[in-house]
């Protein structure tokens, strides 16, 4: 059974306070219905619960938020990741999964922003500073997946059944369109239906395609020649075969996917209704070649701040306060060396506040951790500046953010912080 689980930088910033409200409590089993029936009896209580994780009215998946639903559709559950979280719970949407977590019905919390868990969770506070509908909330650690159901909401219609019926469709029927001719100019047959030939390539197995444009673990990528696309909506089986996309002993098989092509976000895919078994084609050209994709020559997005402990903005950090920063990619750890300055706000310029500072990088977290090597002065406005020559193992530079040029010559980034009052 697939795992997901959550150790990231979040998740390891409110484990101390975690532990401390929770330590030795054991996490109870119990049904979404029980949950939201007797909400005051399980508030902040460590629980395991089961249920369909759907789109709702709170879904935003920016910041994985999503709700999951029990047996009684009409109770369901707000579920999140902490702030920051790289893994992501959109690909479990749609199906039945185990979460574990820490509950709360924030109608009973004073603060949620100011709470040692909560405030680090976007799902239990709303980001434009308004009211969610509903009140339920699960700080999710980890989550499993159960079994994989029909899901008919959301924006993603490409999730199916765990076994499904074959349409009765006649491929003889359907125009044949060679895949190079689709991939090469597909605006002419975007939204027809229409049949494709070719050779089954797992998940991706062979790095045709880029695995960020993967839509859902279902998808599954077929080729001839030079030509391949992403499969959608159909998984790799039909009548009298079953096609596993993680073994590569599969991906000697011919498939003629009937369906039809959409673009999404420039990318075009292939929207299966079925797949079928089909011989291997006489001409030896449409076999699949390996090709250095541009992209693979290409660098990827540049990187960027995930996250950071206190979060930016964050008022009354303690004077004791260590700083750490959590980037999408892996860093290049001597770009930090006399690239990142903590400074007060009103600093005159004149000497260095904080001549002890150290900065260490740790490559498995992705993180930087600042230490300041001395008390912070209380009641005042902190900067962490991190400069535009910082960048990842592929050699692009930090992406800037804001105004931060302007207020700091080459800073790519200012994160801001306010100490408490003495």
């Amino acid at each position: 059974m697939p795992r997901v689980v959550f150790p990231l930088l979040s998740i390891l910033a409110v484990a101390g306070a975690v532990l401390a409200q929770y330590q030795g409590q054991e996490a109870r089993r119990v049904s979404i219905s029980d949950l939201t029936r007797s909400s005051m009896m399980y508030n902040e209580s460590p629980v395991i619960t089961t249920g369909e994780l759907t789109w709702g009215d709170s879904t935003d998946t920016n910041y994985n938020i999503f709700e999951l639903r029990g047996d009684d559709v009409l109770r369901t559950v707000r579920v999140a990741t902490a702030s920051g979280g790289m893994e992501d719970l959109r690909f479990m949407a749609g199906q039945e999964v185990e979460i574990q977590g820490i509950f709360f019905d924030l109608e009973q919390v004073m603060d949620p922003q100011r709470h040692p868990v909560l405030r680090y969770f976007p799902g239990a506070i709303r980001q434009d500073g308004m009211s969610f509908d509903k009140n339920f909330f699960i700080a999710v650690t980890s989550a499993d997946v159960i079994e994989e159901v029909k899901s008919d909401i959301g924006p993603d219609k490409a999730i199916e059944e765990v076994d499904v019926t074959d349409p009765d469709i006649d491929s003889s029927t359907l125009a044949a369109l060679d895949l190079r001719e689709l991939v090469k100019d597909p605006t002419p047959h975007l939204g027809k239906q229409m049949v494709v030939l070719g050779k089954f390539r797992g998940s991706n197995l062979y790095g045709d395609l880029s695995i960020r444009d993967k839509r859902t673990p279902r998808d599954f990528v077929i080729k001839v020649a030079d030509a391949a696309i992403w499969v959608t909506g159909r998984r790799p089986r039909g009548e009298g075969f079953r096609l596993d996309p993680a073994k590569r002993r599969d991906t000697g098989e011919w498939l003629r996917v009937i369906g039809e092509p959409f673009e999404e976000a420039g990318k075009v895919y292939f929207r299966a209704v079925k797949v079928e078994i089909a011989e291997e084609p006489d001409d030896p050209d449409l076999e699949p070649v390996r090709v250095a994709r541009a992209e693979e020559k290409e660098l990827g997005p540049p990187p960027e701040v995930t996250f950071t402990l206190p979060l930016s903005g964050e008022r009354d950090i303690p004077v004791t306060s260590e700083f750490q920063v959590q980037f999408s990619k892996d860093m290049k750890e001597e770009s930090f060396h006399r690239n990142v300055d903590l400074l007060y706000a009103d600093d005159d310029g004149i000497g260095n506040p904080f001549p002890d500072l150290e900065v260490s990088y740790d490559g498995p977290s992705r993180t930087l951790t600042v230490r300041p090597g001395k008390e912070l002065q209380p009641g005042k406005e902190i900067r962490l500046i991190l400069y535009d020559a910082i960048s990842d193992k592929e050699g692009q530079k930090l992406s800037a953010e804001g105004e931060s040029a302007e207020a700091e010559p080459g800073a790519a980034m200012i994160l801001t912080f306010t100490t408490a009052k003495g």
